[in-house]
């Protein structure tokens, strides 16, 4: 009889053991992207927002999008979601964006370990401004500029929006949507979805994507009054 009691307390023991232990884990697992200790007086937000959100995640998280990453005190109000879906659960950035590299977050890792600061803790000037190709109405410019970043993620092969194709000039002007009617902008339906007062605007809220900004509007605009040639 003593030694199925002792057996029963043994086994309690045990369990209560491992649930600790599992528990200690979870708790230590803030990080289980590994940071850089070299690194951690060095990084800031303008390194983090030059490095990894402007090109892999502000087509989303940008002004209009629900988490705002284009501003330091916005990203600083989500830093525990951020460390979520990009260290713990790798949830972002979505497809067809590629997945953040090895080097990618281990800095996102070592910057919010380092209390996600704006200016490096151990002093020293602000990084040059990153070089950014200026917009210009031209097909080539609008789809690296705009269409990649805040259009494709749908209107590709195999996507919600494969139907609409805005790969080419000519996949927008031949449409029997009429996207593109050159010439003619206030006409097409390229700049009637975009518009701010769209009755079904694009790219649609609850895909979480940032609006067209004015001056991207304006640029397609000048593209189609221009003939909508490459």
């Amino acid at each position: 009889m003593n030694l199925g009691i002792n057996k029963l307390i043994f086994l309690i023991m045990i369990s209560l053991l491992v649930s600790s232990c599992s528990y200690r884990k979870e708790k230590e697992s803030n990080f289980l992207v590994s940071y850089n200790q070299a690194m951690l007086d060095k990084v800031s937000y303008q390194l983090i927002n030059q490095k990894i959100f402007i090109p892999k995640c502000i087509s989303c998280h940008g002004n209009s999008g629900n988490v705002n990453l284009e501003s330091y005190i916005s990203a600083y109000g989500h830093v525990d979601k951020i460390r979520e879906v990009t260290l713990l659960t790798h949830k972002m950035p979505k497809s067809p964006y590629p997945a953040l590299n090895n080097e990618e977050l281990v800095l996102l890792a070592t910057w919010i370990h380092a209390g996600a600061p704006e200016k490096p803790l151990g002093g020293g000037g602000d990084l040059p401004p990153p070089t950014t190709e200026p917009l210009e109405p031209k097909f080539s410019s609008i789809k690296k500029n705009i269409l990649q970043t805040k259009c494709f993620v749908c209107h590709s092969a195999g996507k919600e929006g494969e139907r609409v194709s805005l790969n080419s000039p000519e996949d927008m002007i031949n449409s029997p949507l009429e996207i593109v009617i050159p010439g003619n902008p206030d006409e097409s339906d390229l700049i009637l979805v975009v518009s701010p007062d769209a009755r079904k605007i694009m790219p649609p809220k609850k895909s979480g994507m940032a609006s067209l900004k004015p001056e991207e509007i304006e640029t397609i605009k000048q593209w189609i009054a221009n003939g909508a040639k490459d």
